[in-house]
């Protein structure tokens, strides 16, 4: 019995012998088999930006929620529609006419009917609908005018198209 008691201690001397000269840094630095073995880790300078509590891959599953680049030209052909679309919009709610049906031909009086989308705004990711529309309208081959309207105010933004999505964007994911 003492022998086993005198081998369990010589055992966790020699492990802690062993262990002593890494710090906590070098025993886990390497677990998944990115860097040589005994080689030292990246400097600061060379670690890419952490992107937060992010999962690794964030940036890249996100990349459909992202507008592409508009040209120079639609963007500013975009920004005059804009200005359009929200006086013609403003009509309409004042006249308390701001369901999805009552603004769609506003809409397509502005733009030709396969480039305007207009839905019923909703409440982040449930569907609770809530008061008026939110609406997209491309204009030339990269820019959209998307916006809303409801009881109170009308807004516009200028931006690029969503690969997947056209003009309106993704909806939330929960």
């Amino acid at each position: 019995m003492p022998t086993l008691k005198i081998s369990a201690v010589i055992g966790a001397t020699a492990a802690g012998l062993l262990l002593a000269g890494c710090s906590s840094d070098d025993l886990f630095s390497n677990m998944n088999g990115t860097r040589a073995a005994n080689s030292s880790p990246p400097a600061a300078s060379d670690r890419q930006p952490s992107a937060g509590d992010a999962p690794p891959d964030h940036p890249d599953n996100n990349e459909v929620r992202r507008p592409r680049a508009m040209s120079r030209q639609d963007e500013r052909e975009a920004g005059g529609a804009a200005a359009g679309i929200e006086r013609a919009l403003d009509r309409q709610r004042r006249l308390g006419r701001i369901g999805p049906q009552d603004i769609r031909p506003v809409l397509e009086g502005l733009a030709a009917p396969d480039r305007v989308t207009v839905e019923n705004r909703i409440a982040g990711t449930s569907s609770t609908r809530m008061e008026g529309s939110r609406f997209g309208v491309s204009v030339g081959a990269t820019a959209c005018v998307t916006g809303a309207v409801d009881g109170t105010r009308v807004w516009t933004t200028v931006g690029g198209r969503h690969p997947e999505t056209g003009c309106m964007e993704p909806p939330p994911v929960r």
